[in-house]
């Protein structure tokens, strides 16, 4: 249906005497026969041009020749084609000049196989040799690859990226001018860096792109993010087993034996929201805590673990594990079956289902409130989740004095 859509603005603007064509990443997926997300439209008509023939649209970014158009409540970005001048900020060109023909377009973009375009007759045109370095499995600099890199320097990462993703080797030449240019990396907004990192760790060959990033040393300006893909490229191959972000950045940085506050470092260094860093650096302590061996099982003591972390936390760390001991498929698929009949038994698993509250504690204790009132909560906690205690006042208010006592003596 997307595509039905975006061929009916190829339609519009052939009809008009103006040529246009699919370009870049959709046409790129369409020959691996990936999924495609954003289909992007490249033509000769100028920015007023499109902007007449589609009266529903949103100009994004006319000063670079884009027009958002809306079609069915689905937006497409059509460009006019266009070169662009010298790079100022290793990001982006200064001025763009439009131009009317599809080849000069297609000569500014990054790596070839992102620098085809497709008819609706789906007639490609491919002048740089995509296709052909497509079928080679291969990730190759458009033009002079010194020169596609001193542009736009996040280009760096968004190949290794690209073979990440995708299963490709570096082309040598391209290889070659990423380890001279690798520097200009430390110019790019650290956002940015953040969410090529995040797509290359949500790939299918993450360990490809850590190795990558190694070799080449794209992180040299950062030596804690340098160290961390040096000493996890060795394990990194496991990230693809866990699933969401978080999950595959804990398991990143202990497998590279980060600790807890090398953690929080990484992820306030690569600016992280607040509730990423906690679930991030809040997974690492939980590994540490087990320190698991690869692909050496053991049981996990999960009672104490579901207690401080809570079921969503420890089923997390279930899945980091079965990562960790993923050769050992028979014994890590028991760990989420050893942690689920864990929780049932437990007759309680917070601190609101005890049958007491910390002012019945006051109250039967005749004590001023204080720290010791959550101290004695969790104590009661432990012993009645884990070892027996019965969850009635009467049991509760016993252990307390008993708890209360030995602090005191």
């Amino acid at each position: 249906m997307t595509l039905d859509l975006a061929s009916r603005i190829l339609e519009t603007l052939e009809n008009h005497g103006f040529e246009a064509y699919y370009v870049g990443g959709c046409v790129r997926d369409w020959l691996l026969s990936r999924p495609v997300h954003d289909i992007d439209i490249c033509t000769n008509a100028h920015p007023g041009d499109v902007i007449r023939l589609f009266p529903d649209h949103v100009p994004t970014g006319l000063k670079h020749g884009t027009v958002s158009v809306r079609i069915a409540g689905q937006f497409f970005e059509v460009t006019t084609y266009r070169t662009e001048g010298k790079y100022e900020d290793y990001r982006r060109p200064a001025d763009v000049r439009f131009v009317s023909e599809l080849r000069l377009d297609l000569a500014r973009r990054d790596f070839t196989m992102n620098a085809m375009a497709m008819n609706r007759a789906k007639e490609l045109q491919d002048p740089f040799g995509g296709r052909a370095d497509i079928e080679s499995k291969l990730v190759r600099a458009v033009g002079e690859p010194l020169v596609r890199f001193q542009e736009d320097a996040l280009r760096l990462l968004r190949g290794v990226r690209f073979a990440a993703q995708l299963g490709f080797s570096l082309e040598e030449q391209t290889l070659a001018a990423m380890r001279k240019t690798a520097p200009l990396l430390s110019h790019i907004a650290v956002e940015r860096v953040r969410e090529e990192l995040n797509k290359m760790l949500g790939s299918d060959s993450p360990q490809i792109g850590c190795a990558l990033i190694h070799e080449i040393g794209l992180f040299a300006y950062a030596p804690v993010l340098q160290r961390l893909f040096r000493e996890a490229a060795a394990e990194s191959w496991r990230i693809v087993h866990v699933n969401t972000l978080p999950q595959k950045w804990s398991l990143l940085l202990y497998a590279a034996r980060f600790t807890v506050e090398e953690s929080k470092a990484v992820c306030q260094l690569l600016k992280m929201s607040k509730r990423e860093t906690e679930a991030i650096v809040g997974l690492v302590e939980l590994l540490r805590r087990v320190q698991p061996k690869w692909d050496a099982p053991e049981t996990v003591e999960w009672g104490q673990l579901l207690l401080d972390a809570g079921w969503d936390t420890c089923e997390k760390l279930a899945v980091i594990l079965q990562g960790c001991w993923w050769n050992r498929q028979e014994q890590a698929h028991s760990l989420m079956q050893a942690l689920a009949e864990k929780y049932r038994a437990m007759p309680v698993k917070t601190l609101k289902e005890l049958a007491v509250t910390g002012l019945d504690l006051q109250v039967a204790l005749q004590k001023k409130a204080g720290e010791w009132i959550v101290r004695v909560l969790r104590a009661l906690l432990v012993q009645t989740a884990l070892h027996g205690l019965p969850n009635t006042p009467e049991a509760l208010i016993e252990a307390a004095q008993k708890e209360v006592a030995q602090d005191e003596h």
